[in-house]
C-alpha cells in the first residue's frame, strides 16, 4: 500500500510541474508574437540599359604550314666494272736459223806409184810430219747451236725466277675480290745494271694496276752476278689475277 501511494504522489507531482512548465512556455510565446511587428520592406530597383560593346572579331592568324624541304636521296651509282680487254699478244719474231751449206768432201785421188829401177841407195830415215786435221765447218755450227740453246735455256730460267719473285709479292685487290673480277695484266719494266728496276709500265684492267706495280717494285733489287743476260734489259711479263 505504501508503494502505491508513493508512485501516485510521484506521478501527480510530475504532471503538475509539466502543466506549469507548459503554461509558462505558452505565455512567453504569446508575448513574443505580440512584440514582433511587421516591418516594411523597401525594394530599390534601378533601371539601367546595358549596352554591350561590340568587339570586332579577332581574326585568328592562319597557321601557315611550313613545307618540309624535300631531301632528294643521293643515288650512289656503283661504277660498272671496266671490260677486261685482252691485248693481243705480239708474236715473237722467229729468227730463221742460217742454213748451213753442205760440204761435200772431195774425192781423194790416189796416185799410182811410179816403178823405177832399183838402185842401191842408202836408206835414210825420214821423219814424216803428221798434220792435224782442222775441224770442219759442220762441227763449228753444231757447237754454236748448242751454246745458243744453253744460253736461251738459262735466260728463260732466269726470267721464270723473276716472275716467281714478283708473284710472291702480288696481292689481290679487295674491290676486285668483292666484285669477283679477274683479269690479266701485262707488265713491262727494265732491269738496270745495278740490279734495280725502272721504267715500269702496266696495261690491262685498272683495278689491278697498283697491285702489279707494287709487286714488281718489291721483287727488286736482284743479284747481278752470273746473270745469263746483258744489263740493262727490258722484260715483258703477264700477271694473272684469278679467284680460287
Amino acid at each position: 500500500m505504501f508503494k502505491h501511494r508513493y508512485l501516485i504522489s510521484y506521478f501527480s507531482t510530475t504532471l503538475f510541474y509539466l502543466l506549469l512548465a507548459g503554461t509558462y512556455f505558452y505565455v512567453q510565446y504569446q508575448y513574443l508574437i505580440a512584440d514582433q511587428k511587421p516591418q516594411d520592406q523597401t525594394i530599390h530597383l534601378s533601371l539601367s540599359t546595358c549596352v554591350q560593346e561590340v568587339v570586332p572579331p579577332v581574326e585568328e592568324p592562319e597557321e601557315i604550314e611550313k613545307e618540309e624541304p624535300v631531301v632528294e636521296e643521293e643515288i650512289i651509282e656503283e661504277p660498272e666494272p671496266e671490260p677486261i680487254v685482252e691485248e693481243k699478244s705480239i708474236p715473237e719474231k722467229i729468227i730463221p736459223k742460217p742454213i748451213e751449206p753442205k760440204i761435200v768432201p772431195k774425192p781423194i785421188v790416189e796416185k799410182k806409184p811410179v816403178v823405177k829401177k832399183k838402185k842401191k841407195v842408202k836408206k835414210k830415215k825420214i821423219k814424216k810430219k803428221v798434220r792435224k786435221k782442222a775441224p770442219s765447218k759442220t762441227t763449228k755450227g753444231l757447237k754454236r747451236s748448242g751454246t745458243s740453246r744453253n744460253s736461251t735455256a738459262k735466260k728463260n730460267q732466269f726470267l721464270s725466277k723473276v716472275r716467281q719473285k714478283i708473284n710472291q709479292h702480288k696481292s689481290y685487290p679487295k674491290i676486285a675480290k668483292r666484285r669477283g673480277m679477274q683479269g690479266k695484266v701485262k707488265v713491262r719494266f727494265t732491269i738496270l745494271a745495278n740490279g734495280n728496276v725502272g721504267h715500269i709500265s702496266v696495261s690491262g684492267p685498272k683495278v689491278f694496276h697498283n697491285s702489279a706495280r707494287y709487286a714488281v717494285k718489291k721483287a727488286f733489287p736482284i743479284n747481278t752476278r752470273n746473270i745469263p743476260i746483258s744489263l740493262p734489259t727490258s722484260v715483258n711479263l703477264t700477271l694473272h689475277y684469278q679467284l680460287k
